[in-house]
């Protein structure tokens, strides 16, 4: 009972935070996983847009203003960033100021977002920059999943483990590739999966082919 309770609070004090966040500016779309470890720059909160089905891991930090000349300098370059729609951005990265990013954009964990990155891509690094398209990304996990050990969510998440299906879990991660399917089916019904604002009406776009949308550039700043 306490353990649940302590959980009650924590996630009320989170979409506590989330409301107040968007009296002072903050687009916060709809389906949008914000971790309550993100670190938000409340100050200049109004100059962050998040796009619907975006997903923050623990700890990011976007950033919009520059500390670098504050203090004695008497300066501060501030800039928006803007994470749009289908984006994932993985645990302890940084996103500056002036940036956009995605949509449909995987950036992974750890990286520092100094520049715009464009749709459709998977991006990691300091600074962060695109390695492969999103399309080339899924082709590649969907092969392995084939030939690779695939688990339930409903069986084999964190939440549902016990003794004997964590040790399967571990000696599959060990010989080879393993994959955990059926987690945002899961989420979408309301079952698992991590705490999101509500989606209402939704439905995230699928991913388009590479050649499908414009080249990089005109909407985006470097």
């Amino acid at each position: 009972m306490v353990a649940k309770l302590k959980h009650t609070l924590k996630w009320w004090r989170h979409d506590a935070r989330l409301d107040a966040l968007r009296k002072k500016g903050m687009h916060i779309g709809r389906d949008v996983h914000c971790p309550p470890s993100l670190y938000i720059d409340e100050e200049y909160c109004a100059l962050i847009s998040i796009g619907d089905s975006t997903s923050l891991g623990p700890e990011c930090a976007p950033v919009a203003h520059d500390p670098a000349l504050d203090g004695s300098h008497g300066v501060t370059v501030v800039g928006t960033i803007t994470l749009h729609a289908s984006t994932h951005v993985g645990a302890r990265t940084i996103v500056g100021p002036g940036v956009e990013v995605g949509p449909r954009t995987i950036v992974a964990a750890g990286s520092v977002v100094s520049r715009s990155l464009p749709p459709d891509t998977v991006c990691w690094g300091n600074p962060a920059r695109p390695y492969s398209t999103l399309e080339q990304y899924l082709e590649t996990h969907h092969a392995r999943a084939q030939s690779g050990r695939r688990f339930a969510y409903m069986d084999y998440s964190i939440q549902y483990l016990d003794e004997s299906r964590r040790s399967e879990l571990v000696a599959a991660a060990v010989a080879g590739d393993a994959y955990i399917v059926g987690g945002r089916s899961a989420e979408i019904g309301g079952i698992g999966g991590s705490v999101r604002t509500p989606r209402g009406t939704y439905v995230p776009p699928g991913p388009r082919s590479w050649s499908d949308r414009p080249p990089p550039g005109g909407s985006t700043r470097s």
